[in-house]
C-alpha cells in the first residue's frame, strides 16, 4: 500500500511538473484599437489552436490604434515591455496581425522590446513580404497574405451588374504598393485603368456603349498628406469635395475596400450600398457595411498563426515554416444580403455566408427541432390534460358527496330536536330557578319580561331537568294578557350540528373553490394547447413566408411560456401547502438584488411600456430568502403588465428607518383595484375577473413566502391610475464608510 501511495504522489508531482513545463507565453500585437470587432474571436482562435496542440498558453495582447493613434503605438509597446518586465513575464513567442504591426515592432532595431533578435516572431497576414527585411534573422516565421485584385475586382463586378468598380487610395506608402500591384493585376483586357480619375468621370452612356465589353478600375485619391500651409481652409475645402465626389459615385457603383484607413470606414458607413472588400477587416460587423469578398477570413489567418507557433514550441526553426499563404475563400455576409434582397439558397454553393440565423442555415433541422418540441410539449399537456380532468372528475363526486352528508346532518338535526312546553309564569320561573350562575344578565331579562305582553327569545345554559347537566337551552315564548305559552328548546345538540354544519359547509366551499381551480386549470391548459397545435399545424401544413414562421414560432414561445408559468405556480403552492418548501434566509445588498433582477426581468416588460428602475438608499441590506423574493417581485410585474396597457411599470426599493424594514415595490399606471376586491386579492383560487390569464394561486403564494420571510405585502391603489404592490422585509442600512461584516446564512423549514 505504501509503495502505491508512493508512486501516485510522484507521478501527480511528474504531472504538475510537466504542465508547468509546457505552458507558454505568448504575446499578441493588434493594429487597431480593442473595440474592432473580429479581435475577440481572432485572440481566442489562436490560443485554442495552440492549447489543441498540448501547451497551456497565456496570451497578452497590445492594442496599437495604428490607424487613429500611430505616433503613441511606441509608447505602448514601451509600457507594455515595462509592465511585463515587472512581473517576470517574458514571452515566449509574438504574433503580429498585418504588414503594419510587424513593420512597427521591426522598427525597433535596438532590441529595446521584449528581446526582438531572440524571440521567436510570427508575422500574420503580411501583404507586401518584399518590405519585410529579414535579412540575417532567422527567429521569424512569416505568414503570406496578398490581395487578390483580380479575383475581388471580377466579383465586385459580377455581383453588383456594374462594369466600373471604384477603389480609394491616397498617398502613403501602403497606397503606393497597392497602387503597384493592382497596375500589374489589371494591366490586359477586360480590364480598364482609370487611375484617380485620369480618364475624367463616365456617364452611363459611355459605360454601356464604349466600355460595354470593360471593367473600369476608377482609383479617387484623397490627398491625405497634402496641406497648403498658406491656405488652410483650401485644404479641408479640397478633401471634402473629394470625399463628397466619392460617396456620390459609391452610391451609384461598387466599392472596393483594399485596406482599413478613416476614409474607407467613412465610406463603408456612409453608402447607401453595402460595399465590397478584399481584406478580412471590419467584413461581418453586424451592420452589412461589406456583402462580399474574396480574402483570408481572420479565423483562418489566427489558425494558420496558433499552427506555426505550436511548431515552433515543438522546436522547428521560425525561419524553416515561413513563406506560406494564409488560403482565401469568397466571403458574403447575411446582413449584408438582407439589405440587398439576396436570397441565402442562391449564393450558398459559391459563398461562405456568415451571420445567417440558425434556422437560415439549417432550415430542415431548425423545423424538426420545432416541430419535435410542439410535439414533446403537446404530449406533457395531454399528460397534464388527463390528470386534471380526473382530478376535476373525483372533485365534483367529492362535492356531491358532501352534499348528500349535508342532507342527512339537516334531517338528522330535525328529528333529535328535545324541546319541553311552556304553559304557566310559574313554569318559566321554575326552568330559571335552575339556570348556572354565567346566564345571570339572560335570566334577569327574562324575569323583567313576565310583567310584558311580547314575544322572547333567550339563550340560557341550565339544567331543567334538576339533574346537574348544564347545557344551552333557548327559551321561546309569547306572553299575552290571559295566558303563557311557548317551549323551551335543547340547543346543545344544535349548536354541535352547527358547528358540524359549519365544518361541512367548509369543506363544501373548499371544494367549490378547488372545482372552480381546476376548471380555471383546465381553461389555462386548453387554450395554450389549442392555440400550440393549431401554429403546429400551420408550420406543417401551410407555406409561410419567414416572417409568418417567425411570428408563429413567437407563438408557440408564448403559449409555453404561459403553460410553464401556470405550472410552476401549482408546483409551489403545492409545496409550501405541504410544508415541504425550504426557506434559505440570508442577508444582501437590496441594491445590488434589485438591479440585478431589473436587467433579468427587462425583457417580460412589452416594448410599448416604459419600464424604469428606481433606486433607494445606497447601504441597505434586507434580510430575506432572495429566490423566494424574486418568485414575489416577479408575480407583481406579471400583473402589472396585465393590467397596464400603457404608461410605465416601476420597480424600486425604499429603506424605512422607524420600522428597519426594507420596502421592495412595483408600481404601475394600470386599471387601478376596487376598494371591494382589495379584501378577496390574496384568497386562494380567487380571481376578480372570471375571463382574465391565470388559475387564481399567485397572490396568495406572494403573501404565503412572504410571511413565512417575517414579511408583509401592502398594496395601494386607485381605479383608473394604477396600484403598488410592496413587500415589507427586515433590513439594515451601513453608514457610508462603515465596514459591513460577513453575513451569516441562516436556514428555516416551515
Amino acid at each position: 500500500m505504501t509503495i502505491i501511495l508512493s508512486a501516485l504522489l510522484l507521478g501527480g508531482i511528474l504531472a504538475c511538473n510537466n504542465e508547468n513545463n509546457q505552458r507558454k507565453h505568448v504575446l499578441i500585437l493588434l493594429t487597431n484599437d480593442s473595440q474592432h470587432v473580429q479581435y475577440t474571436d481572432f485572440v481566442k482562435e489562436i490560443q485554442q489552436t495552440i492549447e489543441l496542440s498540448g501547451y497551456a498558453t497565456e496570451c497578452k495582447v497590445v492594442y496599437m490604434d495604428l490607424e487613429y493613434a500611430p505616433d503613441a503605438a511606441y509608447t505602448v509597446l514601451r509600457q507594455m515591455n515595462d509592465s511585463l518586465q515587472k512581473i517576470g513575464w517574458v514571452p515566449n513567442v509574438i504574433i503580429t496581425e498585418n504588414d503594419r504591426s510587424a513593420r512597427i515592432l521591426l522598427a525597433d532595431t535596438s532590441n529595446t522590446f521584449f528581446n526582438l533578435k531572440q524571440t521567436p516572431i510570427v508575422l500574420g497576414s503580411i501583404s507586401y513580404p518584399e518590405e519585410i527585411n529579414l535579412e540575417g534573422r532567422t527567429n521569424i516565421c512569416m505568414w503570406i497574405n496578398k490581395i487578390d485584385f483580380y479575383e475581388n475586382i471580377k466579383l465586385a463586378y459580377s455581383l453588383s451588374g456594374s462594369n466600373q468598380v471604384q477603389i480609394e487610395l491616397d498617398n502613403f506608402i501602403y497606397d503606393v504598393l497597392i497602387r503597384r500591384e493592382l497596375n500589374e493585376a489589371i494591366s490586359r483586357p477586360p480590364f480598364v485603368r482609370n487611375f484617380d480619375g485620369e480618364l475624367g468621370l463616365f456617364s452611363e452612356q459611355q459605360l454601356s456603349e464604349k466600355y460595354k465589353d470593360s471593367i473600369v478600375v476608377t482609383t479617387q485619391r484623397i490627398d491625405y498628406g497634402w496641406y497648403d500651409i498658406h491656405n488652410p481652409s483650401d485644404t479641408v475645402l479640397k478633401r471634402r469635395e473629394q470625399l463628397r465626389t466619392f460617396f456620390k459615385q459609391s452610391s451609384k457603383y461598387p466599392t472596393l475596400v483594399v485596406k482599413k484607413d478613416f476614409y474607407c470606414d467613412a465610406i463603408a458607413t456612409k453608402s447607401n450600398l453595402p460595399q465590397y472588400t478584399a481584406i478580412a477587416t471590419d467584413f461581418a460587423d453586424g451592420m452589412g457595411s461589406y456583402l462580399a469578398g474574396y480574402f483570408a477570413s481572420y479565423s483562418t489567418i489566427a489558425h494558420d498563426c496558433g499552427l506555426a507557433t505550436a511548431r515552433i514550441f515543438n522546436g522547428a526553426n521560425p525561419r524553416s515554416i515561413s513563406g506560406q499563404a494564409h488560403k482565401k475563400y469568397f466571403w458574403m455576409d447575411y446582413d449584408a444580403m438582407q439589405k440587398m434582397g439576396m436570397k441565402y439558397d442562391d449564393y450558398i454553393d459559391q459563398f461562405r455566408i456568415v451571420n445567417a440565423p440558425f434556422e437560415i442555415e439549417h432550415p430542415t433541422l431548425y423545423l424538426v427541432l420545432i416541430i419535435s418540441g410542439v410535439l414533446f410539449t403537446l404530449l406533457v399537456l395531454f399528460g397534464i390534460w388527463l390528470i386534471v380532468s380526473k382530478m376535476r372528475k373525483g372533485l365534483q363526486e367529492e362535492k356531491m358527496q358532501v352534499i348528500g352528508r349535508s342532507r342527512n346532518i339537516s334531517r338528522l338535526c330535525l328529528n333529535s330536536i328535545e324541546n319541553m312546553p311552556i304553559e304557566t309564569i310559574d313554569d318559566i320561573k321554575k326552568y330559571i330557578s335552575l339556570a348556572h350562575p354565567k346566564s345571570k344578565k339572560e335570566i334577569d331579562q327574562v324575569r323583567e319580561s313576565l310583567n310584558k305582553p311580547g314575544s322572547y327569545s333567550f339563550l340560557i345554559y341550565c339544567a331543567p331537568k334538576d339533574d346537574d347537566n348544564y347545557q344551552w337551552w333557548e327559551f321561546r315564548y309569547d306572553i299575552t294578557s290571559s295566558d303563557v305559552i311557548g317551549l323551551i328548546i335543547n340547543k346543545q345538540e344544535a349548536i354541535k350540528l352547527k358547528e358540524r354544519l359549519d365544518s361541512v359547509t367548509r369543506s363544501s366551499n373548499e371544494a367549490s373553490l378547488k372545482e372552480a381551480f381546476f376548471n380555471n386549470l383546465s381553461k389555462e391548459v386548453k387554450k395554450p394547447l389549442d392555440e400550440m397545435c393549431s401554429a403546429c399545424d400551420r408550420l406543417v401544413n401551410d407555406k409561410l413566408t419567414k416572417t409568418e414562421r417567425e411570428k408563429v414560432v413567437a407563438e408557440l414561445q408564448e403559449s409555453s411560456e404561459s403553460v410553464s408559468q401556470g405550472l410552476g405556480d401549482i408546483l409551489l403552492f403545492s409545496k409550501i401547502e405541504s410544508g415541504r418548501l425550504r426557506y434559505v434566509i440570508t442577508e444582501k445588498d437590496a441594491g445590488d438584488f434589485l438591479t440585478g433582477f431589473y436587467h433579468e426581468v427587462s425583457s417580460k416588460v412589452p416594448s410599448h411600456l416604459k419600464f424604469v428602475l428606481i433606486p433607494g438608499r445606497p447601504g441597505v441590506y434586507a434580510q430575506a430568502d432572495f429566490d423566494r423574493l424574486r418568485n414575489v417581485l416577479t408575480q407583481f410585474l406579471l400583473n402589472a403588465i396585465k393590467f397596464t396597457k400603457e404608461g410605465s411599470i416601476e420597480i424600486g426599493w425604499r429603506y424605512h428607518l422607524d420600522s428597519h424594514e426594507c420596502e421592495f415595490f412595483v408600481e404601475d399606471t394600470g386599471i387601478g383595484i376596487p376598494a371591494a376586491s382589495k379584501e378577496r386579492l390574496f384568497d386562494l383560487f380567487w380571481k376578480g375577473d372570471e375571463t382574465s390569464d391565470g388559475v387564481g394561486v399567485g397572490l396568495n403564494i406572494c403573501r404565503s413566502l412572504t410571511e413565512a420571510m417575517e414579511g408583509h405585502i401592502t398594496v395601494g391603489s386607485i381605479v383608473g391610475k394604477g396600484s403598488r404592490f410592496s413587500i415589507w422585509l427586515p433590513a439594515r442600512a451601513v453608514s457610508q464608510g462603515q465596514e459591513l461584516p460577513e453575513p451569516q446564512g441562516t436556514t428555516k423549514i416551515l
